[in-house]
């Protein structure tokens, strides 16, 4: 792997994919697979984006790493399995942090506050607190997020604007999550086999590329993070013209 990283370092910076979104799909299969408990599945997943994070941190090419761990559409799941996901975040989350202050990493929570459970959110809140002076790299966690659901909040958000205010792009991307901060996505990596995007609205921007990884999350490590970056780097980005 250590070859791999090598390699993948010396991509021209125009072909690199800046910023990349991870949506670590797979691990509720991979537990009933192996004759898991499903927070088994999750508590795995969790260890390996913290190799993932680690392995991937001499990377100067990449800004913005964003990390989709729970969808606005995952409450209809079992209510055991949400508290096992909450409580697994927030320990991520805790033993993350010591790490993104020595890296200078930004954390960044997207998605709405109003139903995650408290104890995850004054976590959410300090790391934030905490990392908030960092100007360079920024890690992003969605969670309690849905692309719908943000442009139904953007809306809500202009209603108080001054009717003389005119909505432009820059306006519109001050409103979303993380105010403006976080780009859409040059890349986004999916993994379990499901060749979909699901409800992750604005990441998906107008040049964003899609990876699809057929491994559940928890078989996934950084090797297979960087045969998607070295995939993006040879494919040819029109930008919307001709060549």
């Amino acid at each position: 792997m250590i070859d791999k990283i090598d390699i993948v370092k010396q991509i021209p910076i125009d072909r690199f994919p800046r910023n990349i979104l991870i949506i670590p799909d797979g691990n509720g299969r991979w537990a009933k697979e192996h004759g898991k408990n499903v927070t088994v599945g999750h508590r795995l997943a969790a260890e390996r984006i913290r190799d993932i994070l680690e392995d991937l941190k001499d990377l100067d090419q990449i800004n913005t790493i964003t990390l989709w761990a729970f969808s606005s559409d995952n409450w209809v799941r079992d209510k055991k399995e949400i508290r096992g996901i909450m409580m697994i975040l927030e320990y991520m989350i805790h033993k993350l942090e010591k790490r993104l202050i020595e890296e200078e990493t930004r954390f960044i929570h997207i998605g709405r506050k109003d139903r995650i459970p408290s104890s995850l959110l004054k976590t959410i809140a300090l790391t934030e607190e905490h990392t908030k002076s960092f100007k360079g790299k920024i890690l992003s966690l969605a969670i309690d997020f849905g692309g719908e659901d943000q442009i139904i909040r953007i809306i809500d958000k202009s209603r108080n604007l001054d009717r003389n205010i005119v909505i432009e792009g820059a306006t519109f991307n001050d409103f979303k999550d993380g105010g403006g901060l976080i780009p859409s996505s040059d890349l986004i990596i999916r993994t379990s086999g499901e060749r979909r995007i699901s409800d992750i609205g604005w990441f998906n921007g107008k040049c964003t590329e899609l990876y699809f990884e057929p491994k559940y999350f928890p078989d996934v490590g950084t090797s297979d993070i960087l045969d998607a970056i070295l995939d993006f780097s040879k494919r040819e980005r029109r930008m919307g013209g001709r060549k």
